[in-house]
């Protein structure tokens, strides 16, 4: 695309622009990936579960990411990384809902399964970040991309269960799971 821009953090135009849509991206990708764990009390008490169904759905949250990755590659090789990231995304609003209104062990546990796509949202955005920046600004792109991406797991740690409480009650935790989508 365009290498010739020079690299400047703070522009949100051309080849900046996308690295920025993409880290933000990736950031939403890891918010709802690993939106669990700070809510995790909370859900155990709201739908009864127990400790061996706790570690089942944190088990289940990563087992459908490595085969995803494989396919969102080889879908993002055939149709391009901003169609695809768009549609992963989107995708993964459906199960990270269904896990919201979920009030069952099963619904939690498909809903989490299925929300392992969304760790797969790391290979688009490293492919569509390589294709705008030339070899000498490559690392630097990519560090951006994915510490800022990476940092939505500690955003999530530290807002959502902000976000339970102000909504108050046994059901905070779903409105929580609902702020990033």
């Amino acid at each position: 695309m365009s290498g010739s821009e020079k690299f400047n953090i703070f522009s949100f135009q051309g080849k900046m622009k996308i690295l920025h849509l993409s880290w933000f991206a990736f950031f939403i990708t890891f918010v709802v990936w690993f939106n669990f764990a700070p809510l995790l009390q909370s859900v155990k008490e709201s739908l009864g579960l127990t400790t061996a169904e706790i570690k089942t759905l944190l088990i289940l949250n990563v087992a459908f990411t490595i085969p995803a990755r494989v396919l969102i590659g080889m879908l993002t090789d055939k149709y391009g990384p901003r169609l695809i990231y768009s549609l992963l995304l989107a995708v993964c609003s459906i199960p990270c809902f269904v896990f919201a209104f979920s009030d069952s062990f099963v619904q939690a546990a498909i809903a989490r399964f299925a929300l392992g796509l969304i760790g797969a949202g790391f290979v688009i955005g490293i492919r569509l970040v390589s294709e705008w920046f030339p070899h000498n600004e490559l690392g630097t792109a990519e560090g951006i991309y994915g510490g800022w991406g990476n940092f939505g797991s500690a955003a999530a740690a530290f807002t959502l269960p902000t976000v339970a409480v102000m909504f108050g009650g046994e059901d905070g935790w779903r409105y929580a799971w609902q702020l990033p989508v």
